[in-house]
């Protein structure tokens, strides 16, 4: 049997090394990271702080919400995230230790992405009736899974520490655009009313997802009927 030769070269611009092990004429390319993952971990493992790093991480992130949003977040790997970003996984595992911490990211990246769309609709609070505000309610958060669709993928993903920090933002938005709406609103008041507002948006947004292209303008009336029904009585001036 022949000695197995190894070649080690290192990858620009990442800690992986690239291995040759000549086997029956063919060659196999491994490329790994050497040091082991935490599996325990949702915080990312590097922010990066030059322009480069960024970019790549950007990559990792776009790549993931395709791949998450193609094959949910159970069957999404790190390898396929990897091979979608056309990189390694070495490379990946630099950045980010395992999948929730990949999900963490993107819905940080969502939320930061998605301020404005609600503080806008914060400025057009005041002139709304309150039938209003729940249908731009509804269309709101519609527009944003749409843009952002790995977020339906995210839904049922077990929260962290972080995704309740999350939660807390978007329902302080939820909050800030009653308020909008009703000066006299107390933020006590607001806050109960934003948080059955989110319960009801989360799974009326999970019904949406599960249901065929046809019936998706159903359940959007649907979704319509109950936040007007809920809001209209407690949006009373």
């Amino acid at each position: 049997m022949k000695k197995t030769r190894e070649l080690a070269e290192s990858q620009s611009g990442s800690n992986c090394r690239r291995h040759l092990f000549p086997i029956d004429t063919r060659i196999v390319h491994i490329c790994y990271n050497m040091s082991v993952p935490s599996h325990s971990s949702v915080e990312p493992r590097r922010i990066p702080q030059q322009t480069r790093g960024k970019r790549r991480v950007a990559g990792f992130l776009k790549a993931a919400a395709s791949v998450i949003t193609e094959m949910g977040y159970e069957r999404a790997t790190m390898s396929a995230i990897a091979e979608r970003a056309h990189s390694c996984i070495g490379s990946l595992y630099q950045f980010f230790p395992n999948k929730p911490s990949v999900a963490e990211a993107i819905r940080a990246q969502y939320i930061r992405e998605i301020e404005y769309s609600w503080v806008a609709l914060g400025r057009e609070a005041p002139a709304l009736n309150a039938k209003e505000l729940a249908r731009h309610l509804v269309s709101l958060q519609l527009e944003i899974v749409k843009s952002h669709p790995a977020l339906l993928a995210l839904l049922d993903v077990p929260p962290t520490p972080r995704t309740t920090t999350q939660r807390e933002l978007i329902r302080a938005r939820i909050a800030a655009v009653l308020i909008a709406h009703k000066p006299s609103m107390t933020r006590t008041t607001a806050q109960r009313i934003a948080s059955v507002v989110q319960q009801v948006s989360r799974g009326l947004l999970n019904l949406y997802a599960r249901t065929d292209a046809d019936q998706k303008a159903t359940i959007v009336e649907e979704f319509e009927a109950v936040l007007s029904g809920y809001l209209v009585p407690k949006l009373k001036r």
